[in-house]
């Protein structure tokens, strides 16, 4: 049975849920935007706030639109394609400065303008789930499949793929997840196949050979950790001027319309003495950072990333960087000491650890670039280096993600 409320909603807050207040509770309602009275189900409820979802729009916003993509509301990639997207990015910027407020007692008079592209088609790299000739995604809070034709996320090359990794599935009937990863430049694509039994080798290349198209060049079979590969496992990608390798284990930016211009507005336009970067991937900052620095060491925690940067160094000339192994605590620890005129970070979504926050603050790099990909870990990071003896110089939003709920952000800080 239903538990029906009828909610005002306040504001949005991150997570892409509308906040709305009654009898004394908080309740986080799904699909439902500032100014609208909506009718909700509650279907989660805690001691002081519950989450609903709206089940009737009964005074709607401006802002609101119908959602383009037909699995929207069922599937559960995307939170705010119900929201216009020139409003979208208004209410991240709002929620990214309200954050940082709030956690990190931050308060920042104006942001940079916000970098963003297309809404639709930027991703070069996806993870469908997979049964018995489904394909498709999760929906949300549950492991229930939705059967996805296309989706408008990702780059309609990788749409063009979905009826051959259909019949794929099909006949590898244990296979649970299939990552593609698209190389816009190469035109080619390569995959990670995980499923429950590992295939035979010779079944695998019979059924690449007679349902996968030919721009498919490498896959990959993992099964607690990777089986066995069949073709090439990495391709290559072209940021700006530099041409890049991207093995099939590596990690690199998904959203390949905004490349170039977020390296432009991360990477500072000074030049330095000594450049320290944490969590370098496959080097996507760092070949850009080298033309900066005289001398630039790059840590990752990923070998095959390291793998794919030193390569990515040697193919572009660039004599002045050093990729080392290592995770970003015992990267500052090993240089701690060092005068570093530049520390690039650009951490996953748990942003600094407590040791590393202690190793900047006593290191006291000059200059800080901060990536973030998590607007609250970016707030409490900043609160510590703010605290010791930084300012916020400039803050940048990058909606890397149109049609979410998630917030990437460039900080440059510098000593004050």
């Amino acid at each position: 049975m239903k538990n029906l409320k009828k909610l005002l909603i306040k504001k949005l807050l991150y997570g892409g849920y509308g906040l709305a207040e009654a009898e004394d509770k908080a309740y986080m309602v799904d699909y439902a935007l500032p100014g609208e009275l909506v009718e909700a189900d509650v279907y989660r409820e805690k001691k002081d706030h519950s989450f609903a979802r709206t089940v009737k729009v009964l005074i709607p916003s401006l802002s609101r639109r119908d959602a383009p993509c037909p699995y929207y509301g069922t599937c559960g990639g995307c939170q705010l394609q119900h929201l216009k997207y020139n409003e979208q990015l208004k209410l991240k910027e709002e929620i990214l400065l309200e954050t940082l407020s709030r956690i990190g007692k931050v308060h920042v008079k104006s942001l940079e303008p916000t970098l963003h592209g297309g809404e639709f088609g930027y991703r070069i790299r996806v993870q469908f789930k997979v049964s018995g000739g489904r394909l498709g995604f999760f929906e949300r809070r549950s492991h229930n499949l939705v059967d996805v034709e296309s989706c408008l996320l990702v780059h309609p090359s990788i749409n063009g793929l979905i009826p051959s990794l259909r019949e794929l599935s099909k006949r590898l009937k244990s296979l649970k997840e299939i990552h593609v990863f698209y190389s816009p430049h190469e035109k080619e694509f390569i995959l990670k196949l995980f499923p429950e039994d590992i295939p035979p080798k010779e079944k695998l290349k019979k059924s690449m050979e007679n349902l996968l198209t030919s721009n498919i060049v490498g896959v990959g079979v993992y099964h607690r950790g990777k089986a066995y590969s069949l073709g090439r496992d990495f391709t290559f990608v072209k940021v700006g001027l530099y041409r890049y390798r991207v093995s099939i284990d590596s990690f690199l930016q998904v959203n390949y319309l905004l490349w170039d211009s977020f390296v432009e507005e991360a990477v500072p336009k000074s030049d330095f003495e000594r450049v320290l970067e944490l969590h370098c991937g496959v080097g996507f900052f760092s070949l850009f950072l080298a033309n900066r620095s005289r001398f630039l060491v790059s840590y990752d925690s990923n070998r095959s990333a390291i793998r794919d940067a030193e390569y990515n160094a040697k193919m572009n000339s660039l004599g002045n960087i050093s990729f080392e192994h290592g995770d970003g605590f015992e990267a500052l620890r090993r240089h701690a000491g060092d005068v570093i005129d530049l520390l690039f970070l650009d951490p996953p979504r748990s942003g600094l650890s407590e040791g590393e926050a202690k190793l900047i603050l006593q290191n006291k790099p000059k200059e800080i670039v901060y990536v973030s990909c998590e607007p609250t870990t970016l707030a409490r990071d900043l609160k510590t280096l703010l605290t010791g003896g930084y300012y916020l110089a400039s803050l940048r939003m990058v909606d890397n993600f149109p049609n979410t709920y998630h917030i990437e952000a460039i900080a440059h800080i510098r000593m004050g």
